[in-house]
């Protein structure tokens, strides 16, 4: 009976202890050659973006989200280093009736031109670029309304567009500006921790946020270095979490996740051009491929190159913007990855000239 039972799980035992083996190996490792793996999640980089302005900031709706509407918003970027900090950019933006970086309310029932985007298409880093382009889209005959959202994708505008749709919105055309990253963003939402931390100061848990309420200029040092020690690798502590008891390993598992939810945010990604062909008719829609600073000088990468293919095979009108809108390294902020002012008033005078080649199509 003993030597049956022992057989049968003879082979099991071997491969938990193989796989603890496995695991103690790879944190021995990372620990010794490798300190930076197992930095809390999210923020490992040294960017710190505070936010000023009424109430949270931001509202979620539905899975997505907007700012708050009516709002006046501060953003300070800071950058740290191991021992002093510099803030890259501080401005101030509008929000309209629906929560939208825009000055001016859009009105339902008025034939639109939307504008979908990231925090390129936002105009994170500098006050809004869409002032530029707005007296152009009006000049066409079509309301501007600037759908550009920090940290978003293709999917996540297809959505927007719905959103606004159900707000009577009455869009016609469409001009989406993307970078290569977009394509591989899913749709997400604010996540409580954000809120607390725009909220509430005081329940805010620095390690488990990206976005925070601005302190008064005399705490601005404190709470960075907060953040600082919070990103910093994680030491050895009397804490029952993976996280801290693994961190290696937790991180190996966190890099395995996201692999995947990049995987069906591409697969998403392809579905959501087609969809946003199909919604608005080819005629009407144009993808604006913008450079990210990285890609200067040495064209898309290749994700940037798989967006260009998927939106090609939907039959989607693709501008190159990394030869229209001609971007050099000077037109981006030295230690953040966004445009700089000079950097936006180009890409404000691309989606122009796309603006008047979608306005000279007949709608179907």
């Amino acid at each position: 009976m003993k030597p049956a039972f022992f057989a049968k799980t003879a082979p099991w035992l071997l491969a938990i202890l193989s796989a603890l083996i496995g695991i103690l190996l790879v944190e021995l490792f990372c620990w010794l050659f490798v300190p930076s793996v197992g930095w809390n999640i999210p923020g490992r980089d040294n960017r710190i973006v505070f936010f000023d302005g009424d109430g949270p900031i931001f509202e979620n709706h539905d899975g997505i989200f907007t700012y708050l509407p009516h709002n006046t918003v501060r953003n300070v970027t800071a950058f740290f280093s191991s021992n002093t900090f510099t803030i890259e950019y501080d401005y101030r933006f509008r929000t309209n009736n629906l929560g939208l970086v825009q000055d001016a309310d859009v009105v339902s029932g008025e034939k639109s031109l939307l504008l979908l985007g990231d925090s390129f298409t936002e105009g994170q880093g500098a006050e809004p670029w869409f002032r530029f382009v707005s007296p152009t889209i009006e000049r066409l005959g079509y309301q501007p309304v600037n759908g550009g959202v920090l940290g978003t994708g293709f999917q996540q505008w297809l959505k927007l567009s719905r959103y606004l749709a159900d707000k009577s919105i009455e869009i016609r055309k469409v001009i989406v500006l993307f970078i290569s990253d977009d394509y591989h963003r899913p749709v997400w939402s604010i996540p409580s921790p954000v809120f607390k931390c725009l909220s509430s100061p005081a329940l805010c848990r620095v390690e488990q946020s990206y976005f925070y309420r601005l302190p008064p200029t005399q705490e601005m040092a404190s709470w960075i270095t907060r953040v600082r020690d919070a990103r910093a690798p994680m030491k050895p502590r009397l804490k029952l979490s993976a996280s801290a008891l693994l961190p290696a390993s937790f991180s190996v598992y966190l890099y395995l996740k996201q692999l995947i939810t990049y995987a069906r945010a591409e697969f998403d990604s392809r579905d959501a051009i087609a969809g946003l062909i199909e919604r608005y008719g080819r005629e009407n829609v144009a993808f604006l491929h913008l450079p990210q600073k990285n890609e200067i000088g040495r064209g898309p990468d290749a994700l940037g190159l798989r967006a260009r293919h998927a939106i090609e095979e939907a039959g989607g009108k693709l501008f190159d913007g990394f030869r229209l809108c001609g971007l050099t390294e000077s037109d981006y902020y030295v230690n953040d990855d966004h445009p700089n002012v000079e950097g936006y008033t180009k890409i404000a005078a691309c989606a122009g000239k796309i603006a008047s080649n979608l306005a000279s199509e007949q709608a179907q």
